[in-house]
């Protein structure tokens, strides 16, 4: 029968801290981040197969990273292959990032370092499997953070596998077998999935404007953050990135200032911030020059970043002291926020 944990077991105060303790608990060493602190929805569902175990997990919007840290406190050596249920997610490692929809399928190594993120509420399943399991051919081994193809072949076989390794009349020794033989089944996938051509592109074309988007959020205060940064740790060439981009409402230059400026806007109008100067709001956001965010930020909202922080925070909003920010310290924003009707179309 499988085992079930949920963090509503606790006050919604430790919510979070127990779901951290929880995953790290049934999976292995783990780094969840969450802005949701003041209760927390986490459950998991988990069935153990000899040296196998499936597990569905259903929680909240975080980040989920296997940190070089993780790994050696948990060194162990396999792989997890995830169906998305609800919700959606972005895997990335080894470079590679791929966005998983409901019903989507990917893998990561579970000895290298690799993220999620969730944006919203989700529910995935996940089967952990010995290396050997996936990896039938000596020194080759399968693309992680790649999605599969599950609508059809060797993936909708694997996708229908997982689905019924949930089954709980399913003896443990039949469970057993049949997921050894899902993840020889997406072995195959994995190696016929996509085209030689095709694999030097990690993240397919119709989705790659999301995955790029979730790079440049997470990026956003890199003083190097550009077209050709994004291109690269996506494992895309900088044309193909643009292609993407090609008949959306902003370039991906237009899309970093779009986004900067936003998180300058949150960021001036949250009492949380009100010690910082106008200077450090905007390295924080990632304006090298101040001159040119002063001259950006007023022509996009009609108004200056002191004024704005004026009529959120009251005159005695600003600081005395100056934080300094320390070299190569990087403020990942979690979401662009939406900014009033009025604002101005001119730096799109």
């Amino acid at each position: 029968m499988p085992q079930r944990w949920s963090t509503l077991e606790v006050p919604a105060a430790a919510q979070f801290e127990r779901w951290r303790e929880l995953i790290c608990e049934v999976f292995l060493a783990l780094t969840p981040e969450s802005d949701l602190r003041d209760g927390f929805a986490g459950t998991v569902a988990q069935r153990s197969m000899a040296e196998l175990s499936i597990a569905r997990i259903e929680s909240q919007r975080q980040r989920v990273q296997r940190t070089g840290r993780d790994i050696a406190n948990s060194p162990l050596a396999g792989y997890y292959i995830n169906l998305q249920e609800r919700g959606s997610s972005v895997m990335t490692q080894e470079g590679r990032s791929t966005v998983l929809h409901p019903g989507d399928l990917a893998i990561v190594d579970t000895t290298q370092p690799f993220s999620f993120d969730f944006r919203d509420d989700f529910q995935q399943l996940s089967l952990y499997a010995p290396k050997a399991l996936l990896e039938p051919v000596p020194d080759v081994t399968p693309a992680t953070a790649t999605r599969v193809d599950t609508s059809s072949g060797p993936g909708a076989a694997v996708r229908h596998a997982l689905l019924s390794l949930t089954d709980s009349d399913l003896a443990e020794d039949t469970a057993a077998r049949l997921a050894g033989h899902a993840c020889g089944i997406l072995a195959i996938a994995l190696g016929v999935s996509a085209a030689p051509s095709e694999r030097a592109v990690p993240v397919r074309q119709g989705r790659l404007h999301t995955a790029a988007l979730a790079d440049i959020d997470e990026h956003l205060a890199d003083d190097d953050l550009s077209a050709s940064s994004v291109a690269r740790r996506l494992g895309v060439s900088v044309r193909l990135l643009y292609s993407a981009f090609a008949g959306k409402p902003h370039s991906v230059a237009a899309e970093i200032r779009r986004r900067r400026l936003d998180r300058a806007w949150r960021d001036l109008q949250d009492p949380a911030c009100a010690q910082l100067r106008v200077i450090d709001v905007a390295v924080q956001a990632g304006f090298a020059d101040v001159t040119s965010f002063h001259r950006i930020f007023r022509r996009e909202y009609g108004r200056t970043p002191a004024e704005v922080r004026k009529a959120a925070l009251g005159p005695a909003s600003t600081p005395t002291a100056a934080p300094v920010r320390a070299p190569g310290v990087r403020t990942a924003a979690l979401g662009a926020m939406r900014m009033p009707a009025w604002r101005s179309a001119s730096a799109r």
